[in-house]
């Protein structure tokens, strides 16, 4: 076995030979794939567009367009794999635990801070974040001796964002050096500090993040679950960038980076009010306000209270001393720009009086996926990341189709809304392989669109005789079967035998909601942060996946339609029927596991076995 490392990260990244034959492999297998696709979509763009079909042979060619570009993304997420060692444990240092809770039952909360007091860790601070304020959550806190924390009267009025201001409101109100944030059915074990606190011992880290499991996942998985590939080889591969995601739960950060990233954002947002406030008196044209010397002084020293609080964090000084100043020469500026001067129209701005109860927000609160909105802030600035591949707590997946649903476009419409109001393709700071990961899980949820071109066009040729391509022949079967083949197995291969299947079953089952989530955020709908139920909600949810029945429904019809064509003498494309058949019947499989989903019942007498407080799982 051999190690690998910079000196100044205490981590050790290992590589077994096993590790080296693979990755030459993936490597391998990924480079004549991207050729053969190249190969490929080449001949699609110059040979193969229908001129009597144009737009629906347009519209194919765009879906493998982005299908081409989405495996070139895979590819480069798994072109080089971090595996981690824990490094010694960093002791002595001091780590609040957060339990963040809304409407979860007392039982569930119960066993989690049961489990996290019970961690072999000193000095610790346990303490639940009870966003519902509920007086039984909070006799819980004392009968256990944890910290009870929940929204101050200062939070009346303003924007709460869901778990994210849960969190900062929490930061203002702790001090511990780590934060372990845990979500309020994920159980820790014992050592989840002991593995994990040794990658702080690197300056540059902000957060080591640990996979979440699920000890509820029914037999068979139906709800597609089970995310061994994320918290496995795709972790891995985004940690190999410098670019291992924030996950919301499971993770150990450095509080000194939420506060240093919440504090610049405060700066920048003041920033930002002073410019707009400039162009509105611009705009307004009125002499009286252009020669103000009163106005001219307020914006002079807001500008220098700002370049002063990023003079304070390039020297060092303390962040709370730093945001304090910046605070006070804010309500200093905007205090004596009023007094006995000329208005300006109720145009200005008060920067002191911040919109929000919490001015320096060290979680991320542009998103309702708070923690990769957070992440990609705390890469931009600067901070580096870290993956602990090991198994460290054990939470509860959705238990039925239609609170699987509601998490899944969460996670969805949350990420699409970093792409628009943070985008990392934009976004200062970011080394080029950070954006690449970034916009490789956002370009995902588009997949929706291509998806949908992909079930239509066997349906269309099926019924109607249409064909997206110029024609099957010969020509088309060289070059698109070896990409083919050469996709599958890379995919395969990635996944270093982990099962993938109900995954890839929901990646296209899943279309009609990330079509749903994309133009969610594009049309500017309201969105909501909600709270997955943590026990089974009753009912079936056939009416969730009525879009899939009737695709599934419309292609056998579209299949039996075809073949009695043929029967009859009246269709003659036995070739192109044969093929689109073959789509088509692919489709339906791929469908019906989430139709199946919507009806399932756990067999008789499975029930999940919560984790035992206090008591790790495995070494």
């Amino acid at each position: 076995m051999a190690t690998f490392g910079s000196s100044s990260d205490p981590s050790r990244q290992i590589m077994t030979q096993s590790d080296r034959r693979r990755r030459l492999l993936f490597r391998a297998v990924a480079t004549a794939n991207l050729a053969a696709g190249l190969v490929y979509i080449a001949w699609r763009y110059a040979a193969s567009i229908n001129p009597s079909a144009l737009a629906l042979s347009l519209l194919l060619l765009a879906a493998e367009t982005y299908g081409t570009i989405d495996a070139v993304l895979y590819a480069l997420t798994m072109w080089k794999p971090r595996r981690r060692v824990a490094p010694p444990p960093l002791e002595g240092r001091s780590v609040d635990v957060f339990i963040t809770t809304y409407n979860e039952p007392e039982g569930i909360v119960r066993r989690t801070a049961e489990a996290a007091m019970a961690i072999d860790w000193s000095p610790l601070s346990v303490h639940i974040l009870d966003d519902g304020a509920r007086a039984d959550i909070r006799a819980l806190a004392e009968e256990l001796g944890c910290g009870y924390i929940t929204r101050g009267e200062e939070w009346k009025g303003r924007a709460r964002h869901a778990k994210a201001g849960n969190v900062n409101n929490a930061l203002n109100e702790t001090d511990g050096e780590f934060i372990l944030i845990l979500d309020a059915d994920q159980i820790p074990e014992p050592r989840i500090l002991s593995r994990l606190s040794g990658y702080l011992a690197d300056p540059r880290i902000a957060f080591v993040q640990s996979p979440q499991s699920f000890y509820n996942v029914p037999p068979g998985d139906p709800f597609g679950s089970d995310a061994a590939l994320f918290y496995g080889p795709i972790m891995r591969g985004k940690d190999g960038w410098n670019a291992a995601f924030f996950c919301g739960s499971n993770a150990l950060l450095r509080r000194e980076a939420l506060m240093q990233v919440g504090l610049l954002s405060y700066a920048e947002t003041a920033e930002r009010e002073v410019r707009a406030s400039l162009g509105d008196l611009r705009r307004q044209a009125r002499r009286s306000l252009r020669d103000d010397a009163a106005q001219r002084a307020w914006k002079d020293a807001v500008r220098a209270a700002v370049r002063e609080a990023r003079a304070g964090l390039r020297r060092g000084d303390p962040l709370q001393a730093v945001s304090d100043a910046l605070g006070e020469a804010l309500r200093e500026a905007s205090a004596g720009k009023g007094a006995g001067k000329p208005t300006t129209g109720g145009l200005d701005r008060d920067i002191a009086r911040s919109r929000e109860a919490v001015a320096v927000e060290g979680v991320s609160t542009i998103s309702v996926t708070e923690d990769m909105a957070t992440a990609l802030r705390l890469h931009a600035s600067g901070w580096d990341s870290a993956f602990h591949s090991e198994v460290l707590a054990h939470g509860l997946a959705p238990e039925d189709l239609g609170s699987s649903l509601a998490q899944r476009l969460r996670w969805a419409q949350g990420t699409i809304q970093v792409l628009f109001r943070d985008s990392p393709l934009s976004k200062k700071g970011l080394r080029p392989g950070q954006r690449l990961m970034y916009f490789a899980t956002i370009n995902s949820y588009f997949s929706g669109f291509a998806n949908l071109v992909f079930v239509l066009c066997p349906l269309i040729f099926l019924f109607f005789g249409i064909a997206p391509v110029r024609a099957w022949n010969l020509d088309f079967f060289l070059r698109f079967i070896p990409f083919f083949v050469l996709n599958r197995l890379m995919f395969l291969v990635a996944a270093e035998g982990l099962p993938v299947h109900r995954g890839e079953q929901y990646n296209l089952g899943l279309f009609p909601l990330w079509i749903q989530a994309v133009l969610g955020v594009v049309t500017g709908r309201e969105i909501r942060f909600t709270v997955t139920p943590k026990t089974r909600q009753s009912g079936r949810f056939l009416a969730s996946v009525k879009v899939q029945i009737g695709v599934i429904v419309l292609t056998v019809a579209a299949i039996a339609y075809a073949v009695t064509g043929l029967v009859l003498g009246t269709r003659t494309n036995l070739l192109g029927i044969a093929i689109n058949a073959f789509w088509g019947c692919y489709n339906v499989y791929q469908l019906a596991a989430i139709v199946r989903a919507a009806v399932y019942t756990p067999p008789e007498g499975w029930a999940p076995q919560a984790p035992s407080p206090g008591r790790d799982q495995g070494a």
